[in-house]
């Protein structure tokens, strides 16, 4: 198979089967963690051999899962073909920038000049909307689609206590 694709499609290849390690190798160690804390003291070979187990099955499902996952968004829906599918393109469109603001009761002053004084907490800033697209295309038969979604991000932001009855 490997012989049929592109030096394009090898290097996607690797990088999916690159980044699937990657997260088989942490989600293996949290496992291991994890199984060692639960296991007893009371049977140490019950607690290694449980722990390398636990480890070993949970670094091949986080592998083959993350791959599976990986792999199927990197294949074009029109020609099938595998590992042709990347990120061509990313464009970001302001659409609305709206302020807000919020006051929260954040305690109690318990001594000093403001004793028995609720502590409020002023919070103002401006909550940007952005229009994202981001084109795939297909680098076997040239095919491309656009997805768009929407982002929001808080900016400006201002924080102020003040002591009120």
């Amino acid at each position: 198979m490997e012989s049929s694709l592109t030096p394009e499609q090898v290097g996607k290849k690797q990088q999916i089967e690159g980044l699937a390690m990657v997260v088989a190798v942490l989600v293996g160690g949290l496992v291991a963690v994890l199984a060692w804390m639960y296991f007893s003291r009371e049977l140490p070979w019950l607690r290694y051999f449980g722990t390398g187990a636990l480890a070993l099955a949970g670094f091949f499902v986080a592998h083959v899962a993350t791959a599976a996952v990986l792999g199927a968004r990197a294949r074009c829906p029109d020609c099938s073909a595998m590992f042709s599918v990347s990120q061509t393109g990313h464009e970001e469109t302001f659409l609305s920038a709206t302020p807000r603001r919020r006051e929260s009761e954040v305690g109690r002053s318990l001594s000093g000049p403001n004793e028995g004084k609720r502590l409020i907490r002023k919070e103002s800033w401006t909550e940007e909307r952005y229009q994202v697209d981001v084109t795939r295309s297909c680098s076997a038969c040239g095919a491309s689609r656009t997805t768009r979604s929407n982002r929001t991000v808080k900016t400006n932001r201002v924080s102020d206590d003040i002591y009120r009855r």
